[in-house]
């Protein structure tokens, strides 16, 4: 049942599709997961398996410079990710089966997706220094920027301003889905890391987590976007979508 046909972006609706999505494509969500997020999971292990609370030796720094390096590297990560994630969905609605992972990076406006993470950091950043509801609002109305972006080749920009043009007037809806995918997410790999020690396990045991459950923040903001563009009469067919994905090169 699409979003035009239940008349509302339920929480129910996504996660039923999420679910369908993710028990059909887990071959390919969670193996691109362990490749492409493996840089975040080395930092998570590394920040985690050691205590720095002040500079003081060569460790701390090198601790510290490894954290930003891959923090770079993870921007890449997630931009190809979110991409990726999105061709599940799209490929999965279109009964098509997904081409190849080399096809669809290729494909992907990845230097566009870079600058957009750093954008919305920024802009995120910016708003919990002033103070935590206007970063969760602009988080909110940006959310469906990466898939619409991809979907309808747009620039950084315009990605940002047709996204909070879907958003609006169902941002409450959104929050709860987006928000929820992301809390169960991180409560999830926490929770897994939690009775684990020392940098080289968390390592390991922060890389199974995430890949476990890194798509479902992934399958959610892809399905919203899809579904805002339902709901607004503006979605392409299936097959329009899924031929839309490769249609492109950065």
């Amino acid at each position: 049942m699409t979003a035009a046909e239940e008349g509302k972006l339920s929480l129910r609706g996504v996660a039923r599709e999420m679910w369908r999505v993710y028990k059909s494509h887990w071959r390919f969500l969670v193996p691109a997961a362990v490749i492409i997020l493996l840089p975040q999971s080395i930092a998570d292990g590394i920040l985690e398996g050691f205590d720095v609370e002040h500079i003081r030796t060569l460790v701390d720094v090198a601790t510290l410079g490894v954290a930003l390096l891959t923090a770079m590297v993870n921007l890449i990560g997630q931009a190809v990710y979110a991409g990726l994630t999105a061709a599940a969905v799209v490929d999965w609605r279109a009964g098509r089966p997904l081409p190849p992972t080399r096809t669809l990076i290729r494909s992907m406006p990845i230097g566009r997706l870079i600058l957009l993470d750093v954008v919305v950091t920024i802009g995120a950043a910016i708003g919990f220094v002033l103070l935590v509801i206007p970063a969760l609002i602009f988080l909110t109305y940006v959310a469906a920027s990466a898939p619409v972006m991809k979907l309808e080749h747009l620039g950084v920009r315009d990605a940002m301003r047709r996204s909070v043009e879907l958003v609006r007037g169902r941002a409450r809806q959104v929050f709860v889905i987006v928000a929820g995918a992301f809390l169960v997410t991180e409560l999830a790999v926490q929770a897994i890391a939690a009775p684990f020690s020392g940098a080289v396990v968390l390592v390991i045991v922060n890389l199974i987590g995430e890949a476990i459950f890194q798509p479902i923040e992934g399958l959610a903001v892809a399905i919203v976007a899809i579904r805002l563009l339902e709901l607004h009469g503006e979605a392409p067919t299936p097959d329009v979508m899924a031929e839309a994905l490769v249609g492109e090169q950065d």
